[in-house]
């Protein structure tokens, strides 16, 4: 017979799980039909055996919240002995286990089981929804009444220990527990044991806490909504994995019968449901949390992380309403991501914390309180679904900061630091940082060194309160030096932010002109990708005829080793050299000496790389013999070209000849000055102020290369005499080399060459 009917509620049970939809009616009918079973098998072996007993569901069970695979509680309370029931046991346990279902039971005496209740919680917890399944009514009202007896001696106890448990995690959880967190389950079950304990009765709902006035009818009815879609995904997430699962995945908001946002709203309400609960128990006066203003704002922040609960409970409240409207809509609001843990919310106020608990004494107030803007209004964008949160985010800020009083300089601040607050982490974690046109881009965005450190603390902030695996130390490391680059860049010496805008007008007019006029492909790429420093230092024009040098060096068919092109600069005598050639060790040095023996000062140079690693030097020249430079000079300049080009020409020799030849005819009595300028985001400036004479920037740059720095720009400048140049230098990783690095090296080097050409050349001593 036993068979029969376990085989009968298989099949039954799987039809049920298969066509049911989720929810409480579900959880009913599955209870109700494994009462029909239990109670079916019960019977069929009470027959045998010799005492009176009373079959009770519990937990989860007896609540009538069965589950596809919950466990099966049962209670089977006897006077006898309880050796006389091992056929009840047998004949409704068993079948069960053989079923596979998994069963759990307990047999006692009624003394026996009153005993357990006052021994422990759990066995009170457990009975406290108990509700008779088979055996004797009689029996069963005797064993309920003398409980509960002992329920109403053990209330304040049980109450006091409900107080003291803490629930795992925050209702905000993107993936949470639904049975065990905060908000889950277990926090329905607490208050349904609140309601037993008042009512004197087992119960299954909340209900009788609105007659105690511990609840009103509004929270019994949200609650009764957030059961209903907190069983619905449990019981989905059952019938999809095949086991008692808890957690609600982010894949598990797509099974059918799953509001992954209504349970987000029921995990919420619930949690914060049973902690006003809570309160009114312990004789707490409720006092609605009032609108935060600026000193508000400060002092919750203050609390820190440890302190996230009770910036949740403000928010539950309305109180960060004041600052940014409907923030308290934020905090179950889902915008699933991989690697965000928490709600939209909870994520700014965990954000908020971790800077309010931050804060140190170096801190200028206006910048914290930007930093504390910055931090709760960052993500308020994204209460809509379209893309573009941040700068949606911006104007919450601006808002935020009118309401708190904050002053133009502050709300600036704070405005621009939601706008960019995913700056550092898109471009140090999917761009190229080692490309200066990069880092400059970033600057030019920024416009304002004084943002560059708020925004790494909002950054570090921002992901820490993402995960605990989001803030790595390769990413940390990565962001800061992405942002010492940038900060480095808006320097009043570099002015990134001015380079790139100045870049960008240069870029627009060159493309325009040379569009104008049916310009090839090559010369049109070049002008797109021509680096920000070059651009900003050349006019459009002069940007087209090196974009033209390139064509007729790199472009369709092209095979030549360089271009050059000589124009006459507006000073009369002076002419203008631009080469373009293939980058290589030690090209500066070479173009330099060539122009020596070109019989060429030099006046004022720019060195670039360009893109596809192609060198635009400039060069302003004027004849060193006082005669105006003609075509024999340009032709004698290409020939010492090819040659040096070609390694064909040992230069040193042939300047060192030049030098016996041609004396220097300077008269500068200038001290020699080497020094070492602050270090930029991709490379360090060496200024060198001595006198001029023949091939002395050939010298300076062989001398830098030698010592294994790579020119990365040159500015060259020559006047009565005297040179006075500055290099910006890179190491041989590419890095900005030290300053210190430079004066314990190049330095000392660069002095003993000047001080050797002194010592050869009369007219210098």
């Amino acid at each position: 017979m036993a068979a029969g009917l376990l085989g009968e509620y298989v099949a039954r049970r799987t039809a049920l799980v298969a066509t049911a939809i989720p929810g409480t009616r579900a959880a009913g009918a599955l209870s109700d039909l494994t009462d029909e079973t239990v109670s079916a098998l019960a019977g069929a072996a009470s027959s045998a055996a010799g005492a009176r007993f009373a079959l009770f569901a519990t937990g989860g069970y007896g609540a009538r919240r069965l589950l596809p695979h919950s466990d099966i509680d049962l209670l089977i309370i006897s006077h006898g002995d309880p050796r006389e029931l091992e056929s009840v046991v047998r004949g409704v346990v068993y079948p069960l286990w053989d079923a596979g279902l998994v069963v759990g039971h307990q047999v006692r005496s009624p003394t026996q089981h009153v005993r357990a209740i006052g021994e422990d919680i759990e066995n009170l917890t457990t009975f406290l929804t108990a509700r008779l399944v088979a055996g004797d009514p009689a029996l069963a009202d005797r064993v309920l009444a003398m409980a509960f007896q002992r329920v109403r001696k053990l209330a304040r106890r049980a109450a006091r220990s409900f107080l003291e448990r803490e629930r795992p995690g925050s209702p905000y959880l993107l993936e949470p527990d639904l049975k065990h967190g905060a908000g889950g389950q277990r926090d329905i079950d607490e208050l349904v044991w609140h309601a037993a304990m008042h009512a004197g009765t087992s119960v299954s709902d909340a209900a009788p806490l609105v007659g105690a006035g511990l609840l009103t009818a509004d929270e019994r009815d949200a609650l009764g909504h957030a059961q209903e879609a907190i069983t619905a995904a449990r019981w989905a997430i059952h019938a999809s994995s095949e086991r008692a699962r808890h957690t609600m995945t982010l894949d598990d908001a797509a099974l059918p019968g799953v509001d992954a946002d209504a349970v987000q709203r029921a995990l919420e309400t619930v949690h914060h449901t049973l902690l006003c609960v809570r309160e009114r128990l312990a004789g707490i006066p409720e006092h609605p949390a009032p609108p935060l203003d600026l000193q508000g704002l400060r002092r919750a922040a203050a609390v820190g992380p440890e302190g996230l609960p009770a910036l949740e409970r403000l928010a539950r409240e309305g109180a960060f309403d004041g600052i940014a409207p409907r923030f308290s809509e934020m905090m179950p609001l889902r915008r699933p991501a991989l690697s965000h843990r928490v709600t939209v919310g909870a994520h700014s106020l965990h954000a908020l914390a971790i800077l309010g608990a931050a804060r140190d004494t170096d801190t200028p107030s206006a910048v914290h309180d930007a930093l504390l803007v910055a931090a709760l209004t960052h993500d308020v964008g994204k209460r809509d679904l379209a893309s573009g949160h941040a700068a949606r985010g911006a104007v919450d800020a601006a808002d935020a900061a009118r309401r708190l009083g904050l002053t133009p300089r502050t709300a600036w601040m704070a405005t621009t630091l939601v706008r960019e607050h995913l700056l550092l982490t898109d471009i140090a974690l999917h761009a190229d940082t080692s490309d200066e046109d990069v880092v400059l881009a970033a600057a030019a965005r920024l416009g304002d060194r004084s943002l560059v450190a708020p925004l790494f603390r909002l950054t570090e902030a921002d992901m820490r309160a993402t995960g605990p695996d989001v803030w790595t130390p390769w990413r940390a490391t990565m962001i800061a030096d992405l942002a010492a680059k940038i900060d480095a860049a808006l320097s009043p010496e570099i002015d990134g932010a001015g380079i790139v805008h100045a870049a960008e007008r240069t870029r627009a007019e060159a493309i325009r002109r040379s569009s104008a006029v049916g310009a090839s492909r090559t010369v049109l790429a070049f002008c797109e990708q021509a680096p920000l420093r070059y651009l900003a230092d050349r006019s459009a024009q002069q940007v087209i005829r090196d974009a033209r040098l390139v064509q007729s060096l790199a472009g369709p068919g092209r095979t030549g080793e360089f271009a050059l092109d000589a124009v006459p600069e507006a000073v009369p005598g002076t002419w203008r050299l631009d080469i373009v050639t293939r980058d290589r060790p030690g090209l500066f040095a070479t173009l330099a000496g060539v122009i020596a023996l070109a019989g060429l000062d030099v006046l004022a140079a720019e060195a670039y790389t360009a893109a596809n690693a192609i060198a635009v030097d400039s060069f302003v020249v004027a004849s060193a013999t006082r005669a105006d430079a003609d075509e024999r000079t340009w032709t004698t300049l290409r020939s010492l070209l090819d040659d040096a080009i070609a390694s064909r020409i040992d230069i040193e020799v042939r300047l060192a000849e030049r030098r016996r030849h041609y004396p220097s005819r300077a008269r500068s009595r200038v001290t020699p000055r080497v020094r070492a300028g602050a270090r930029g985001a991709f490379s360090t400036a060496l200024r060198v102020e001595v006198p001029d004479r023949v091939g002395l920037l050939h010298d300076l740059a062989h001398v830098i290369d030698r010592a294994g720095f790579d020119i990365r720009r040159a500015a060259i400048t020559t006047a009565d005499g005297v040179a006075r140049d500055t290099f910006e230098l890179a190491d041989a990783e590419g890095a900005p080399p030290g300053p210190a690095e430079l004066d314990g090296t190049l330095v000392p080097q660069i002095l003993e060459t000047v001080a050797t050409s002194w010592a050869d050349d009369p007219t210098l001593r």
